[in-house]
């Protein structure tokens, strides 16, 4: 007899623009000694936990600063082995061009994630509830057995979780950027898209007395009021800098490489659009898609936008803070 293709049935919970809770910041901790995992990114927290008997868990060394030893969790995810199938019940919604695709089962979504080196069958599915709180996450067994511990979030799927997340409860946004926080405690997002200098602008900062760099490439931003909050992700770049801290945000600069240091204020329309190219957008979901362009006005409505036209060198910082009065 022909094996179905499996139906996933994760199930899980509940507005203003960004959601109704407050974010809190992350806590530093460590895994339990069962091997189950407890992180907290941009104030939303998982539970991962294995199968008994599953496979044994683990995380990335960019992951550590961001484990918690006690929370509540906002997402619960069951990690086990299976007996994955190439053929897929359910309609496709949207196909990366990579490693994954998207399905709609009913009231579910499955993430099938797949690679020439492996074979046709998925490595990997994870299905999650529409509103992305519980999930449960199958690897294919035949492909791990001589495997050692397996990080139960491997890229992309932490990231594909906390944007999809982050949307659905109406949260914050990723964006393609360098946060840092200044000795003053300014908060300052350098957006850019791949190759803009956030790296190097990383690197510039990160030898300042009293910085702390939250991330080289990826950072979430998230608004209570008036206010927004950026926070720090483990999705570093090249620098592989990853600060679990938040910061309010003092000022936006989208980067671009000059012969001087220069800068030029952005009107909202503008400030918004570059916001937009460096975010990372639910293209499958309307009302993601909403959300994101709401957010992302918000974000300019509260806090002043520039392009800053830089120098790689480490003058670029003290112009930087001479610029936002920090």
């Amino acid at each position: 007899m022909t094996a179905k293709p499996r139906t996933c049935a994760a199930r899980g919970r509940g507005v203003g623009l960004w959601g109704p809770r407050a974010a809190p910041a992350g806590v530093r901790g460590e895994a339990s000694s069962r091997g189950d995992v407890l992180l907290t990114i941009a104030g939303v927290t998982v539970a991962v936990v294995a199968d008994e008997p599953g496979p044994a868990l683990r995380v990335e060394d960019a992951t550590k600063p961001f484990l918690v030893d006690d929370a509540t969790p906002d997402v619960t995810i069951r990690v086990g082995w299976g007996q994955l199938l190439e053929a897929c019940d359910g309609e496709q919604v949207f196909d990366s061009g990579a490693l994954w695709r998207l399905y709609r089962q009913r009231d579910s979504f499955l993430f099938r994630f797949s690679t020439p080196a492996l074979g046709s069958v998925p490595y990997r599915e994870a299905c999650f509830d529409a509103r992305f709180t519980a999930g449960d996450v199958r690897l294919h067994r035949p492909y791990f057995e001589t495997r050692g511990p397996l990080d139960p979030l491997e890229y992309p799927l932490a990231e594909l979780l906390f944007i999809n997340h982050l949307h659905t409860h109406r949260l914050g946004v990723e964006i393609h950027g360098c946060g840092v926080i200044d000795r003053s405690g300014a908060g300052y997002l350098f957006a850019g898209e791949s190759g803009a200098g956030k790296t190097t602008m990383a690197r510039l900062w990160e030898g300042q007395t009293g910085v702390t760099v939250l991330s080289d490439d990826r950072v979430v931003l998230r608004a209570a009021g008036d206010t927004v909050w950026m926070y720090g992700t483990p999705w570093h770049g090249d620098a592989r800098l990853a600060s679990p801290a938040r910061v309010s945000v003092a000022g936006v600069f989208f980067l671009r490489a000059r012969s001087e240091h220069v800068w030029r204020p952005l009107d909202r329309p503008q400030a918004a659009a570059r916001l937009f190219a460096c975010s990372f957008p639910p293209f499958y979901s309307a009302s993601g898609l909403d959300f994101t362009l709401a957010a992302l006005d918000a974000v300019t409505a509260a806090v002043p936008c520039r392009e800053l036209g830089f120098v790689p060198d480490p003058t670029v910082v003290d112009f930087v803070r001479q610029q936002a009065g920090g």
